[in-house]
């Protein structure tokens, strides 16, 4: 491996070709971390002070060094950086933007307050058409806070990336928004699978610390009443709840119900980032990173032996080397639902109202309705719900065939 560092003011390069061990991550929309331990020495010591670059030139990332460490007992210099998307946060937003489009208005956004910062520039609009979609208007306006930091929630709202691209001739950054590729399906489709040798090293890491499945929330009518809808079909002992105090009011013009529904959207929107999350950690090989796949594409990942199956984003890239060799890993971010999940996550809706009419109907319908291949209607409109609806789920199975790979049946 070679790594090349410069200091701050560019005025000469110095070359690392000797390291005791090297740990440098990138993520998707977050600021990766790079540390470097090599042998103490005068050229080294000078090489690795802290805002100089550092340059690996193999994966073509470029790391700030932020913390240095001589430690003359164990002979050994240890650098601690940040990836230099990091140097945006030497700006704070101190010109206001309303972002709508999020790739144009963050461009925009990051030009107004760049203030000198030299050597950042951004990347020309390439079209992506991703909006940001705020509760309340309010929550589009960009105003005060470090300046990465206020952008990294707008590119997370769209799914979008972002990455500092270095130009080595002109010793310069490009700020450049992206959009992960969808590798799901057809013929370049990746899937993570230790049974298929894909990988190796397999990390399951399953987290139900803030599962919640049933959502009550409130909002408010015209005549100042606060009704609560309540989202989600879970009973007794699996029955998680969660409340939401929304901002949500009925609008002029608008009726009572579709002020419900605006509700019960938000709280279905909020519901769903509360799940019980499953994410990989798996050892690839190298040279598959950045020519089948890269950061940001969504993948399969598969597990027969634990019962794992969803899609989900490469939020992450890992590199490592020590004694014990090299080693790449990617990290594979929150789950996406697969069809199977939205037919157990799918949500019933109930108004329960301080100001309650006892003259409104009793729905006497079913209340199961098995999964069909055309769209069913339960007739509850302007009715009371006695019970909660019940969607039964399609039966989902993963078994290994005789091509060598899985073969998935549902129904």
């Amino acid at each position: 491996m070679s790594i090349e560092v410069y200091p701050s003011d560019f005025s000469t390069r110095y070359e690392i070709t000797h390291a005791i061990s090297i740990q440098m991550a990138t993520h998707y929309n977050e600021v990766g971390k790079l540390q470097l331990v090599v042998p103490v020495s005068d050229y080294n010591i000078t090489a690795l002070k802290t805002g100089n670059i550092l340059y690996d030139t193999v994966r073509g990332t470029t790391y700030i060094i932020v913390n240095t460490k001589c430690d003359t007992t164990d002979n050994r210099i240890t650098a601690n950086g940040y990836t230099t998307d990091w140097l945006l946060n030497k700006r704070s937003v101190a010109v206001r933007r309303n972002i709508s489009n999020i790739e144009s208005g963050v461009y925009g956004l990051i030009n107004d307050n760049l203030r000198g910062l030299s050597r950042v520039s951004t990347a020309s609009v390439k079209g992506l058409t991703e909006t940001f979609r705020g509760e309340e208007a309010e929550d589009s306006v960009a105003f005060g806070g470090q300046l990465l930091n206020e952008i990294m929630p707008f590119l997370n709202n769209g799914e979008l990336g972002h990455r500092m691209v270095w130009d080595p001739g002109k010793l310069a950054w490009t700020f450049e928004i992206y959009k992960g590729e969808d590798l799901t399906s057809g013929i370049h489709a990746i899937a993570f699978a230790e049974e298929q040798g894909t990988c190796s090293d397999l990390v399951i890491n399953e987290d139900t610390s803030t599962f919640k499945n049933v959502a009550y929330v409130k909002y408010k009518l015209a005549d100042e009443t606060e009704p609560v809808a309540i989202v989600g079909t879970a009973t007794g002992d699996n029955r998680f709840e969660t409340w939401f105090d929304t901002s949500v009011s009925q609008e002029q013009g608008e009726s009572a119900d579709d002020c419900r529904k605006r509700a019960v959207a938000y709280a279905t929107m909020e519901l769903g980032k509360l799940i019980s999350r499953k994410s990989f950690t798996v050892t690839i090989d190298a040279s598959e990173l950045g020519t089948l796949y890269n950061i940001g594409d969504v993948v399969s990942c598969v597990s027969i032996r634990f019962g794992v199956s969803f899609n989900a984003r490469i939020t992450g890239v890992k590199y490592k080397m020590d004694i014990k060799g090299e080693k790449t890993e990617v990290i594979l971010g929150e789950p996406r639902l697969t069809v199977i999940d939205e037919v157990k996550l799918t949500t019933r809706t109930t108004v329960v109202s301080a100001a309650s009419d006892k003259n409104v109907p009793v729905y006497k319908g079913e209340y199961t309705v098995i999964p069909s291949t055309v769209d069913q209607t339960l007739d509850t409109a302007g009715m009371l719900m006695e019970q909660d609806t019940l969607i039964e789920e399609i039966p989902f199975s993963v078994v290994s065939n005789n091509m060598g790979g899985s073969t998935a049946t549902i129904g």
